[in-house]
């Protein structure tokens, strides 16, 4: 399984897919079509854990979240230079199937998403820049 998911003005894409495992991992299309695989790490390596990148912006910033060992959701912001910040809603629960799940950024970097709290509620987040 592969899954585009955003895309920015100059054509860079990214998105996940799945291995042979069904470990997921994240991936960037250049706008020349070079392809560049990516995990986040802590990202787990068994069936459904791994990385999911889900937003970007136009400056080539990167969102999502990735799913540790125990099946808990942290989320990410990954730079056009590959590096990596990771951070936690302050009341995401960190049982499995539960955390923090980052979905968009804008332009000025602010990030959207939700996380599910210690009773699998959901509930949406702003972080900003």
């Amino acid at each position: 399984m592969t899954v585009a998911v955003a895309i920015t003005p100059a054509g860079m894409i990214d998105g996940f897919y799945s291995d042979e495992n069904n470990v997921v991992h994240g991936f960037i299309r250049a706008a020349d079509g070079v392809l560049t695989p990516f995990d986040a790490p802590g990202a787990g390596t068994g069936a459904g854990q791994g990385t999911f990148p889900v937003g970007n912006n136009p400056a080539g910033a990167i969102t999502g979240y990735y799913v540790d060992a125990n099946g808990v959701a942290h989320g990410f912001l990954r730079t056009p230079r590959g590096e990596f910040t990771f951070f936690d809603a302050p009341d995401a629960s960190n049982g499995p199937g539960q955390g923090t799940f980052a979905y968009e950024i804008n332009g000025a970097g602010a990030i959207t998403g939700f996380y599910v709290d210690v009773n699998s509620a959901l509930h949406g987040f702003l972080r900003l820049p």
